[in-house]
């Protein structure tokens, strides 16, 4: 399985920026970014021992600098592929009242869900007994609810990490679509020419990792990428040298020969594309007559389906 949790804490990191203007736009407009937001993960660790619960999660505290001199904590919480934790929202207050008592810095909490679950989307802490009462509320994001037209459509660098997230999980019920997801992923990434190197190369590495691919598929979508390395890659200083890059030519032997891999691949990329299409008839109750006309497959191809 993807370490999901140091991913997620690391892309956060390499983009803190493109995610507090995605989550906080209005703190974003009054945070100084002349000066480097400063890690608090040591902080973190000492207040908040590792918790017994079997959910994986991930947690980031930063320090940010704002326009009129004072400092601005962030603490994210990520409940990456969790069960239904009932205490959940008590640990987010927890968060909240260790922090400031600790340390007297204004705090803006936020928890991002990326499991399956449609209903789990706790978003507030109560607390009651004989007249004494405690509120708190906090931010909650739920990958799974999200709109990808939206995601799509949006010119924010992290909304790529977002929609790699939902992806993930709808590739967990469709493994097809899992191909697909990775390639339009990669496509959009090189057409970004708005990032510089270092960010395109950790949403490239995020991008990998989580959506993974068998062997032949991951060939496939190398040749298929490598034309839009080597054409947008100039403009973003990319070359298929570049670290993030070289170890998909490694893993095929890409070394020698690399124009007649590339026809190789795009064959392998269009076959891989027919036979979704075909599942994808196959599922939706068309006769095999009409797949094999369609996608140019043979009947035996669409009967090994």
């Amino acid at each position: 399985m993807p370490d999901y949790d140091r991913l997620w804490k690391e892309i956060i990191s390499e983009l803190f920026e493109e995610f507090l203007l995605f989550f906080a736009p209005d703190l974003y407009e009054i945070a100084d970014f002349s000066q480097p937001p400063q890690s608090r993960e040591q902080e973190l660790q000492k207040l908040f021992p590792s918790s017994k619960s079997k959910n994986r999660r991930a947690d980031k505290l930063i320090g940010l600098k704002l326009k009129n001199g004072q400092e601005q904590w962030i603490l994210v919480h990520i409940e990456v592929q969790g069960d239904r934790d009932p205490d959940f929202p008590m640990r987010m207050f927890q968060y909240f009242y260790r922090a400031l008592d600790k340390f007297n810095q204004k705090l803006f909490a936020i928890a991002l869900f990326t499991d399956d679950s449609s209903t789990f989307k706790p978003n507030i802490y109560n607390y009651h007994f004989f007249g004494t009462e405690l509120i708190y509320k906090y931010q909650a994001y739920k990958i799974l609810e999200q709109d990808e037209a939206e995601l799509l459509q949006s010119n924010n660098p992290f909304s790529l990490v977002i929609l790699a997230g939902l992806y993930v999980l709808r590739g967990k019920k469709q493994e097809n679509l899992k191909y697909p997801y990775k390639r339009r992923l990669m496509r959009l990434l090189l057409k970004n020419t708005s990032l510089d190197r270092k960010k395109i190369e950790r949403l490239f590495i995020f991008i990998d990792h989580v959506i993974e691919l068998q062997e032949e598929e991951t060939e496939a979508l190398v040749y298929e990428i490598t034309p839009m390395i080597e054409k947008e890659g100039t403009e973003m200083s990319l070359s298929l040298e570049d670290t993030s890059f070289a170890k998909y030519y490694k893993r095929i032997g890409k070394e020698e020969g690399r124009e007649e891999g590339i026809k190789e691949g795009e064959a392998k990329g269009m076959i891989l594309g027919q036979k979704e299409v075909a599942r994808k008839m196959l599922q939706e109750g068309y006769s095999i007559d009409v797949i094999t006309k369609l996608t140019e497959l043979s009947k035996e191809e669409i009967e090994n389906l």
